[in-house]
């Protein structure tokens, strides 16, 4: 039993991990669990140990920030204290989401994306039956020009490979030089689109060049986020 909550979640992340890693049951999602041997070469390394620690320990301070009473037993003293019981357990798929990311950063996808502003929010041409619901045939071959929902221009598109989970996280406002726009607060801050849009069409901006910038969740190591929401609502 434990008299605060800190000294729960740090004693159930302890208790948690070693349960977890004694069951049976493949890591990571249950329609696609990750290979055994990748899963084990992460939770057998003492650095991702002590980050799935830190993440059952946080994922049960959460809990309990907004369930204060959750996990608590009167004793004999009449005081209330914190103690295991099954519900607990649940943390302890903290360990099976890690797993998974560090899978997924292995893998990779191909995307379609824009070579003016790095947007994967593009349309391409594509070969259609007009009379059969204009269903899908194929892309048009050797004709990189497409749209851009982002830029609202024609661009080129072309295919990368980018990590699995790898998403658009805002926009920034550069020029040619890759110097920021003078309404950005700093070049690590990430803007939702409509506020990108009103940078652009400022015309206090004389004669310089602006132009969109995508920001993906690997670009910017710790980026300070200027809006809340998804960022082209």
């Amino acid at each position: 039993m434990f008299k605060t909550q800190i000294e729960f979640a740090i004693a159930m992340s302890v208790l948690l991990f070693e349960m977890r890693i004694e069951s049976d049951t493949p890591y990571g999602d249950n329609d696609n669990p990750v290979p055994e041997d990748f899963a084990l070469s992460v939770i057998d390394d003492p650095d991702h140990i002590v980050r799935i620690k830190k993440r059952i320990q946080d994922s049960i301070m959460e809990h309990l920030e907004h369930s204060p009473d959750d996990y608590t037993i009167v004793h004999d003293d009449d005081k209330k204290y914190y103690s295991y019981c099954t519900d607990v357990y649940d943390h302890a798929m903290a360990i099976d989401a890690y797993v998974d990311e560090m899978y997924d950063d292995t893998q990779t996808k191909t995307i379609y994306q824009c070579q003016n502003c790095m947007s994967d929010n593009v349309q391409v041409k594509a070969w259609v039956r007009p009379n059969q619901g204009m269903a899908y045939v194929d892309e048009v071959e050797g004709d990189p020009l497409g749209w851009c929902d982002d830029c609202q221009r024609n661009v080129v598109v072309e295919t990368v490979e980018v990590k699995k989970r790898a998403h658009v996280i805002g926009y920034q406002v550069q020029n040619a030089n890759s110097e920021i726009h003078p309404h950005m607060d700093a070049s690590f801050c990430v803007y939702s689109l409509d506020q990108a849009y009103s940078m652009l069409d400022d015309d206090n901006n004389g004669e310089e060049q602006w132009e969109l910038l995508t920001i993906w969740d690997d670009t910017i190591e710790e980026p300070t986020m200027m809006f809340e929401g998804l960022p082209q609502a």
